[in-house]
């Protein structure tokens, strides 16, 4: 049975699909949401790959170690298949326009949810990723038609290096996303000058 939680807003606003961090829950994000996105109806789904109590969206492949080499990438394919199947139905269940879903998403949750776009797994129509890492090399990403995407990134992040996050942003530009990047100052943790920021960004776009 699937984790969520649905919370229902102004039906002619754009519903918001949460993505929790590594460890996170469906709780994790709703106060974030309420931040960025104030009144939209929210749709908040927990991964379903847990490791010794521990919530993500795909596997690793060994404890610990958030680096490319780690993944496990057919969890990730698995798990993203699933992810993209549970948000139709929950879609369908509460009558949100699938079309037209913001995912916002926050380390774990952003990577899966950039891989999703680039894969094309699921068409979001805009991504707001705090935090989001290159998870494995796209050689060909699927185009997106100038798709908006808000990427927060602080140089200091222990897990996010610049090399992997260029890769991404190189990965997003061959897919023609239109990419904002916020460059933060508290390595991978979650600021308030980011949330001012994607909330700005959300009511221009």
């Amino acid at each position: 049975m699937t984790d969520y939680i649905f919370k229902a807003g102004n039906p002619l606003l754009a519903p918001i699909l949460l993505l929790h961090s590594t460890g996170g829950d469906e709780h994790q994000l709703l106060p974030i949401a309420e931040r960025i996105a104030p009144g939209h109806p929210v749709l908040s789904i927990r991964g379903r790959a847990n490791d010794n109590g521990i919530n993500r969206y795909f596997k690793l492949r060994h404890a610990g170690g958030f680096t490319q080499d780690n993944f496990d990438l057919d969890s990730l394919a698995l798990e993203s298949q699933w992810l993209a199947d549970e948000i139709l139905a929950l879609a369908e269940k509460y009558s949100l326009d699938a079309t037209k879903f913001i995912a916002i998403g926050y380390s774990n949750g952003a990577n899966i949810a950039l891989y999703m776009t680039l894969k094309g797994i699921f068409n979001f129509d805009k991504v707001i990723a705090l935090h989001g890492m290159q998870l494995t090399e796209i050689n060909h990403p699927v185009s997106t038609d100038n798709k908006r995407i808000f990427l927060t990134y602080a140089p200091n992040d222990p897990i996010v290096s610049e090399h992997n996050f260029n890769a991404l942003i190189q990965d997003l530009e061959t897919a023609s996303c239109q990419n904002e990047i916020f460059k933060c100052t508290y390595g991978h943790q979650l600021t308030e000058e980011e949330l001012v920021a994607a909330k700005k960004w959300l009511e221009i776009y």
